[in-house]
């Protein structure tokens, strides 16, 4: 019985940590200008080009004044910097 709702609360948890932390990510032109020097510090070249990809889409989305699509964008482009 507790093996099943505790299987839900994990899979439930596991579901939204990713929304929890784009929900700190701010678009704005400081934190790409920090994203951007976080990307160039990658010395992964494979991570480094599709970091820079976000990168690139967070710029347009932000552009084009698309708050969550920026975000999103920073958030995948921030997973390349993360050392695993």
């Amino acid at each position: 019985m507790y093996g099943k709702f505790l299987c839900a609360a994990a899979m439930v948890l596991g579901l939204a940590t990713p929304a929890f932390s784009q929900a700190d990510v701010v678009c704005d032109e400081a934190s790409l200008m920090k994203l951007e020097t976080d990307v160039n510090a990658i010395s992964d070249g494979a991570k480094k080009i599709e970091s820079a990809k976000e990168l690139s889409m967070a710029k347009d989305a932000m552009a084009a004044n698309d708050t969550e699509k920026c975000k999103s964008h920073m958030s995948n482009a921030v997973k390349g910097t993360d050392a695993m």
